[in-house]
């Protein structure tokens, strides 16, 4: 009995100090602009993307993508400088307040472009301003903010606490004092939310002594110079590449590397962060050439930019992408404009070949305006360029996993008959049924795309060349996948089309 109170309260104890809120020693943040500590034995909890939309833009008789953000997720995104998130669950949060909260209405979408050129400055004399911003980022109750006395702080101009609704979190808004007389530095927001075992009162008073103690801005002479960030240009990709970087610059562990079209953030190790970016920047952009090739768009959208950001384990990725994504190894957000995804145990090789397989639904939805394409044509081809791989010579050989062939071959005329009502199929009738059932749908898909590579291009008249043109074009003049693949398949079209495909796989 002794024994197993002694086990309990040794377990306690543990757990009281995972969650007990350690501090760093201060480090400089040249985006920040300031000298601060983080969490002990944190890591880095990278915001979401901002919410995106998809307007059709048609000019001319072209159509082209034109994307929108939501106006508060682009504000929060550019105020919003780091997350830290410890084993314990407390959270430190770390935001600049350098631009006005916009006045939002809840559909008010703008390009990167607009928001930028509409940004207003937070004068660090506006208290409204400075207050409406923390009330929008932070759980405080909208009441008069309290001034803390600075005796003794001779790092602060200004610092306010503002009333938490949840009595483990802390919220400030400082202005540290610069050494420089004509430096006028911005108002900081910071929040410790700490977890519900910590002691209020300890809380607050370690987060002042170990923190804000520690703030401080150093003199221009005294400051790193090696991360200053390129202005945005004048076009949505510079914006975009600007922000994603943004995104990660204060986490030490954390990677941006910029190559042409590609973005990529990563927090990796060094060894298998050198195989994967060496692979990556020399074959997705040869492979992308391959996806446009296999199904390209005549949407005016000539530049399609790949964001990618990868994470060293599940654990981060699953609280990344949030649990109604738990069952999935990688994920594209057309909301989001971004391809999740994490190092899995079985290692870099397979992480590529999820990335070709998620960068093909990543470049299919901006070649089709974000309209969703039928699943047999977007899984389909996902599964081909994943199962791919360029030879010796430089050119892209599709490979043929023997369960897929096996399952098309097994019982060839079944599989027949099916094809139409899978041409046919919507997303949920397409991922609908058990496991085994969805994964046929998947490589009979996967048996689709192979014909039109391989098979259809010897044929007689080659009748299948602009198969693949004609429904991304029906796909834009619809609006609907669904009514796309009825488009182009007529009843006559899909009866040869099925029996061409059975020709093919019977010969084989």
């Amino acid at each position: 009995m002794r024994s197993s109170v002694f086990i309990l309260a040794l377990l306690a104890t543990i757990s009281q100090l995972n969650a007990a809120v350690r501090f760093t020693r201060a480090e400089w943040f040249p985006d920040l602009g300031i000298s601060m500590p983080r969490l002990e034995n944190a890591v880095a909890a990278p915001m979401d993307l901002p919410r995106a939309e998809a307007y059709l833009v048609t000019q001319k008789g072209e159509s082209r993508l034109e994307d929108r953000f939501n106006v508060f997720d682009l504000w929060e995104a550019f105020t919003v400088r780091g997350r830290w998130r410890d084993a314990g669950g407390n959270t430190l949060t770390i935001a600049r307040l350098a631009a006005e909260l916009p006045e939002v209405q809840p559909d008010l979408t703008q390009t990167r472009v607009e928001f930028s050129k509409s940004l207003k400055s937070l004068s660090v004399k506006n208290s409204a301003a400075r207050d409406k911003a923390v009330y929008a980022l932070a759980p405080v109750e909208e009441v008069m903010p309290e001034r803390v006395r600075r005796d003794g702080r001779r790092n602060f101009l200004d610092i306010v606490r503002y009333v938490s609704t949840n009595e483990t979190t802390l919220v400030y808004a400082f202005r540290p004092r610069s050494p420089e007389a004509r430096e006028v530095p911005d108002w900081y927001l910071v929040s410790l939310v700490g977890a519900p075992e910590e002691d209020p009162e300890e809380l607050e008073e370690m987060f002042s002594e170990e923190f804000l103690e520690q703030i401080e801005v150093l003199a221009l002479r005294s400051r790193p110079t090696s991360e200053k960030s390129e202005p945005a240009g004048e076009c949505e990709f510079d914006h975009l590449r600007e922000a994603y970087r943004r995104s990660v610059v204060n986490y030490a562990d954390w990677h941006f590397l910029a190559a042409g079209d590609l973005l990529i953030t990563d927090n990796l190790d060094d060894i298998s962060r050198g195989a994967f970016i060496c692979t990556l920047t020399n074959e997705l952009p040869r492979l992308r050439h391959e996806y446009a090739a296999a199904v390209p768009s005549h949407a005016g959208n000539g530049f399609y930019p790949a964001a990618i950001r990868v994470f060293a384990t599940r654990e981060e990725y699953l609280a990344y992408v949030g649990a109604e994504a738990k069952w999935t190894a990688a994920v594209w957000s057309p909301m989001r404009r971004e391809l999740v995804l994490y190092l899995a145990p079985s290692g870099v090789e397979s992480l590529l070949r999820t990335v070709w397989h998620e960068a093909f639904h990543q470049y299919l939805s901006y070649a089709g305006c974000m309209l969703s394409a039928a699943p047999w044509l977007n899984e389909g081809h996902a599964e081909l360029f994943e199962h791919s791989h360029f030879n010796a010579e430089g050119e892209l050989a599709f490979e043929r996993p023997s369960s897929y062939a096996a399952l098309v071959l097994a019982d060839l005329d079944k599989m027949a008959e099916l094809l139409p009502a899978v041409i046919a199929m919507d997303y949920e009738e397409f991922y609908a049924g058990s496991n085994v059932e969805r994964a046929a749908k998947y490589k009979l898909a996967w048996s689709i795309a192979y014909f039109l590579e391989e098979g259809a291009p010897k044929i007689r008249f080659r009748p299948y060349e602009d198969l693949r043109a004609d429904y991304m074009d029906a796909l834009i003049r619809t609006q609907s996948g669904k009514r796309a693949s009825a488009t182009i398949f007529t009843d006559e079209k899909m009866k040869r089309f099925v029996a061409d495909w059975r020709d093919f796989w019977r010969k084989d």
